[in-house]
């Protein structure tokens, strides 16, 4: 009954198209085997047709009257079809049936007495080709937003991929590198600043991918903001077809630009793909790969592998639109303890920041593993921690080796099986807020934590609507990042940030620091 109700979610526009809504709403509808004698015939019979996995079409292929040595499954279907259309034509004879009838017995066992032939409507079976609204190619969920983008590609040489943190954006810019690759296109992705980006392309057909263009969690790029702006204004002017540029943004950084620049390309719709909406069959097929490969794939009598998908839906209504659907998925599938709290969906950065605090009341060694991760983006399992891992809770190299299989659910390996980083930014966002939260743990975070990463989320205590991604400053951690950025000469890549805006305190600090370690720093006014 299950799969039933999956076939409406994923044929649905086809169905619709060839029975009309009503046959849809009885399929939808069905709880039992017994209401099957309920569906229309031509429905059934499509069903077998175009979805029953163990029915394989005939040698002649469906609509064509079948050899006599092909005594499939299938052509027996097709008979029985194409018998039925004769009769409905007032045609007696029918050959094969008995053939057909003892075939079927060996199939399914015998037949009930209960079915009887009922001919008062004799209306043909149609036969009918149903399309599913979306496809899967290796493992890849072909949603309408990524045929967008490469609808767009092939007449435009810029597109811009906009949605919340979550959606499949970087899903997307892999799939498009890897397709223009397959047609001989030089395909690179954003290494250094975009603002190293060679125009001039010299007659070879290159494809230019950047995700999170201005930061991954917030603007990351204060300093460059201008001028990858003015790169973006001389792409979206020089036209020229041997050039693709396709970049991803996420919404919160896009409304956060929005307050200062109005970007000319956000503005060409033309252009721009939103990527916050997904179909119920788009939906569904990411859920069930997730299912698939999270942590029912090591447990087949995991409860969840048969939580329905409508509930699935009715737990997503939930979501504020802040996140996408499938993040939220890919963390049901993997942490299903979250599902279980519908409300948990409206908030799920503070769901997570409760999972890492009880990990570290209860499993330090796990939150320190986890932390570390965080801090370096990734790690080789090959190569030793870095000397100052020993300060999280004596940290070393082969802590990290003997916690890793217990972090499956935050934790990606690489194809070579050495090295790791985090599953997604979403989870090292709240394990950033979580240490930030901490006395203890923001003074290693402000330490040795990736400085783009602190770059991006840090923002002072004047701020006003901070966002959802972002942590306040607290003026006792003033002194530990004022040091860090005198002791590694980070004050020209963070001169344009909101902490160092005339007035504020942050800044005054900063320039204390310097002036009384005998440094000078040039302070640039705006």
């Amino acid at each position: 009954m299950e799969e039933l109700k999956h076939v409406t979610v994923l044929f649905k526009t086809s169905i619709v198209e060839h029975f009309g809504e009503a046959l849809l709403k009885s399929l939808c509808n069905l709880n039992s085997w017994d209401d099957n004698q309920n569906l229309d015939i031509s429905l059934v019979y499509n069903l077998l047709r175009n979805v029953c996995k163990n029915v394989t079409p005939p040698r002649r292929g469906w609509g064509y009257e079948p050899s006599d040595a092909d005594v499939s499954l299938g052509a027996d279907i097709e008979r029985i079809r194409l018998m039925w259309n004769r009769y409905c034509d007032e045609a007696t004879e029918c050959l094969y049936l008995r053939e057909i009838f003892v075939r079927m017995v060996n199939r399914y066992g015998n037949i009930s007495d209960d079915v009887k032939l009922q001919d008062t409507d004799k209306k043909k079976i149609l036969s009918f080709e149903l399309n599913p609204e979306c496809q899967i190619e290796d493992r890849l969920v072909l949603t309408k937003a990524i045929k967008s983008v490469l609808e767009i590609l092939e007449r435009e040489h810029i597109v811009v991929v906009i949605g919340a943190l979550g959606t499949g954006k970087s899903t997307c810019l892999k799939y498009i590198e890897s397709h223009y690759r397959r047609n001989q296109w030089t395909v690179s992705r954003k290494e250094t600043s975009i603002t190293n980006l060679a125009l001039n392309v010299d007659g070879i057909k290159k494809l230019f991918c950047c995700d999170n263009l201005f930061g991954v969690y917030n603007r990351g790029n204060f300093a460059e903001t201008d001028e990858i702006i003015k790169v973006l204004e001389n792409i979206e002017q020089k036209v020229n077809h041997e050039l693709k540029v396709v970049f991803a943004i996420h919404d919160h950084v896009y409304e956060e630009l929005q307050k200062i620049h109005r970007i000319r390309v956000f503005q060409n719709k033309r252009v721009v793909v939103d990527f916050n909406e997904l179909s119920d069959a788009e939906m569904l097929l990411i859920l069930n790969d997730q299912r698939d490969y999270g942590h029912c794939a090591n447990d087949p009598k995991c409860w969840f592998r048969n939580v329905d998908f409508e509930l699935v839906k009715n737990t997503l209504q939930e979501n504020p639109g802040k996140l996408g659907d499938p993040i939220l998925t890919l963390l049901y599938s993997n942490r299903h303890d979250i599902f279980t709290k519908r409300e948990a969906t409206r908030n799920i950065v503070r769901e997570l920041c409760t999972i890492f605090q009880n990990m570290l009341e209860d499993t330090p060694d796990l939150f320190n593993v986890l932390m570390y991760v965080m801090f370096v983006k990734t790690h080789n399992l090959d190569k030793n921690v870095e000397e100052w891992a020993s300060e999280l809770g004596g940290l070393n190299s082969i802590t990290v080796k003997k916690n890793v299989g217990q972090l499956d659910a935050f934790l990606f390996v690489e194809a070579d099986g050495s090295r790791i980083e985090i599953k997604h930014e979403l989870l090292s966002f709240a394990l950033f807020k979580c240490c930030a939260s901490s006395m203890k743990y923001v003074f290693l975070l402000l330490k040795h934590c990736r400085f783009e990463m602190i770059e991006e989320i840090i923002r002072p205590d004047s701020t006003t609507n901070p966002g959802e991604f972002c942590v306040i400053l607290e003026k006792e951690m003033y002194d530990r990042l004022s040091s860090r950025i005198l002791e590694e000469d980070l004050f020209e890549q963070l001169k344009e940030h909101p902490l160092l805006k005339e007035k504020s305190l942050f800044r005054y600090k900063l320039y204390s620091m310097s002036s009384d370690n005998g440094r000078k720093i040039r302070v640039v006014k705006k």
